[in-house]
């Protein structure tokens, strides 16, 4: 398809509050989207591609979108990517991964062939010495999500019919987004943070059932003589890495009240209520082992029984794959978001 232009009006000067600090920082939310090939062979589906969409005030802030040719608005899949919250970008669904278990580009088609627009994310990063912690690419996410509804209309995309997808880090972060009472904030400036944070489902592979990571060592590994502390100090590396999530320089923080009332506020687990979307979640890639390596710390089986099993207590539908369970409807990662659309 020959470039073309599509240019859409939205207010062109706001505040927008950064989650950084208190300070109030400008950011342009006028909208200047060109069309161009997409990263991924169509087969012949009618659908616009358009990259780098600026959301919000920081370079990482930006998102792709491949748009069905519809005379009506398209329902939308969002998907963030992970990498433990310190590697990874938005281009991972444009091939395949896990030696061809996650089809991406086929995902993609089969969205597209179905009238479903879908969208992937990009969102800061840790830095080597990370002040802010992931509450930082998690309010990212959440601003991509109330951006994209607040140009709704020009990307002819029903606002009311979104769900959010995401693997690793973008599981985790599309579970706290999912289990979050609305978050939209009618008396912001900003007209963008007005919008909701809702979503109609969450579909999640290799999660992590909680950013409070003590949580971990008393509810996802009681299975297991784990302990937090002893793991930190065996592995310097975990001790690093929990360090970068609170923001924090030691782990002696951890259990300060400022960390914990931090710990709360990422606590997907606790966040839970009975009127939060259903879920789907699939943790199968690992054995069911003792965690002793950091790719078994977040992506155990346990994560997701964990996940089924607060799910099932406090009454929110769920379909669970989790190596020593499987869900008896057999519904896939494709078919359980299409099915929520249409619903």
């Amino acid at each position: 398809m020959s470039s073309f232009k599509l240019v859409m009006i939205a207010i062109l000067s706001v505040f927008l509050i950064s989650c950084d600090n208190d300070e109030n920082i400008i950011f342009d939310n006028s909208v200047n989207i060109e069309f161009s090939i997409p990263p991924i062979d169509l087969n012949g589906i009618q659908a616009n591609f358009a990259e780098n969409i600026s959301y919000g005030e920081f370079t990482e802030n930006v998102f792709d979108i491949f748009l069905p040719v519809s005379d009506t608005p398209t329902t939308l899949v969002i998907y963030i990517h992970g990498g433990g919250f310190v590697s990874c970008a938005k281009e991972y669904v444009y091939s395949t991964q896990k030696d061809g278990l996650w089809d991406f580009p086929e995902e993609i088609r089969t969205f597209l062939s179905n009238n479903i627009a879908y969208a992937t994310i990009n969102y800061r990063l840790f830095e080597a010495e990370e002040n802010v912690g992931v509450i930082k690419p998690l309010t990212d996410c959440k601003r991509c999500l109330q951006y994209i509804r607040s140009i709704s209309d020009q990307l002819n995309i029903d606002k009311e019919k979104i769900v959010l997808s995401g693997n690793s880090a973008g599981a985790g972060t599309s579970l706290w987004l999912a289990f979050n009472d609305d978050m939209a904030d009618i008396s912001n400036t900003d007209p963008v943070l007005k919008e909701s944070t809702r979503a109609l489902g969450v579909a999640v592979r290799e999660t992590q059932a909680t950013y409070d990571l003590e949580r971990w060592e008393t509810d996802v590994f009681i299975d297991y003589n784990f302990s937090l502390e002893d793991t930190v100090n065996l592995y310097p590396s975990v001790a690093q890495r929990i360090n970068s999530f609170y923001g924090i320089t030691d782990f002696d923080f951890f259990y300060s009240p400022e960390i914990v009332s931090y710990r709360n506020d990422v606590d997907m687990l606790d966040l839970m209520s009975s009127d939060d979307p259903e879920i789907w979640v699939n943790n199968t890639l690992r054995d069911v082992v003792p965690p002793t390596t950091i790719e078994l710390l977040n992506h155990h089986p346990y994560h997701a029984r964990e996940l089924k099993e607060q799910a099932d207590f406090i009454g929110i539908p769920n379909v669970a794959y989790y190596v020593t369970y499987s869900d008896p409807s057999g519904e896939d990662f494709v078919s359980f978001l299409i099915r929520k659309l249409g619903e």
